[in-house]
């Protein structure tokens, strides 16, 4: 009582300008240690884990030849995660179209031992738009929903109808590298981040969670685990087709696709952290 009698003495001290200035970083601090204050009077049944990564898959040419890849990378270092290649004569082979997307990982962690029904969370990121897609391991039923509150940032809500006891689900939020994206990310170099501004279910009220840097990879592998039930680290191949000799030549859309500036080379210790 003393300690907070002498600061309140100290702070009226002080000239104009200077509480001004106290009081515009104090509030720009208590958005940060909200949620840590939270968590010591209410410790909370969900913890949430993000973590960012670009998938691309594309076409580049080779000389006489055309490579086909596909590539993950860590957003934030743009450490390559994981790189599959093949070299094929060109025109001699299909593949998916190429194309990139930046996918937001949230790791969502069930740490007591009853359900958490009805859950919702709400995120806001500037790699969130209307092409945004929702898709979650193991397949829950899961819906997303962008809303734009008045006078606030657009914000979309994920709802789970329920995560069983000591359990967790990776939900992804995949939105296509456009045009206005790429300049975001890569022109201008400005940091792809989010905010949970809430989380809320039928077990607790709303509150702001207290979001953890999760590495990429283990966010990845978890949610290979999950998807699959194998410990083995799931991931998807390199679909390429060879066409055979009687067909006619594909055509390859190395015109309108535009590969991404190419991921550092990083240890595996190193890819996935942030």
């Amino acid at each position: 009582m003393n300690l907070l009698k002498r600061l309140w003495h100290w702070f009226w001290g002080q000239s104009l300008l200077s509480k001004v200035a106290i009081i515009g970083l104090f509030a720009a601090f208590v958005p940060f240690v909200l949620p840590t204050v939270v968590a010591w009077f209410r410790p909370t049944m969900i913890h949430v884990g993000v973590a960012f990564y670009a998938y691309e898959r594309g076409i580049q040419p080779q000389g006489m030849n055309s490579l086909y890849f596909f590539e993950r990378r860590n957003l934030v270092s743009h450490c390559s995660i994981r790189r599959e290649e093949q070299s094929v004569p060109s025109g001699r082979a299909k593949a998916p179209d190429p194309q990139a997307w930046v996918l937001i990982k949230l790791l969502l962690e069930n740490v007591f031992d009853r359900d958490i029904t009805n859950l919702q969370v709400g995120v806001r990121s500037p790699a969130i738009n209307q092409t945004t897609q929702l898709l979650t391991a193991p397949a829950k039923l899961a819906t997303g929903n962008k809303e734009a509150p008045p006078d606030d940032k657009p914000l979309y809500v994920i709802s789970i109808s329920k995560i069983p006891g000591a359990s967790s689900v990776v939900v992804s939020l995949k939105t296509p590298i456009d045009e206005s994206l790429r300049d975001f990310i890569y022109v201008k170099r400005r940091p792809v981040t989010i905010q949970v501004p809430y989380v809320s279910a039928d077990q607790f009220r709303q509150y702001p969670p207290i979001v953890s840097r999760t590495n990429a990879v283990k966010i990845l592998n978890r949610e290979g685990v999950l998807r699959t039930g194998d410990e083995a680290f799931a991931d998807e191949k390199l679909q390429v087709t060879m066409v055979p000799p009687n067909e006619s030549n594909s055509k390859e859309q190395e015109v309108s696709y535009r590969a991404l500036p190419r991921a550092k080379v990083c240890s595996e210790a190193e890819a996935g952290v942030w």
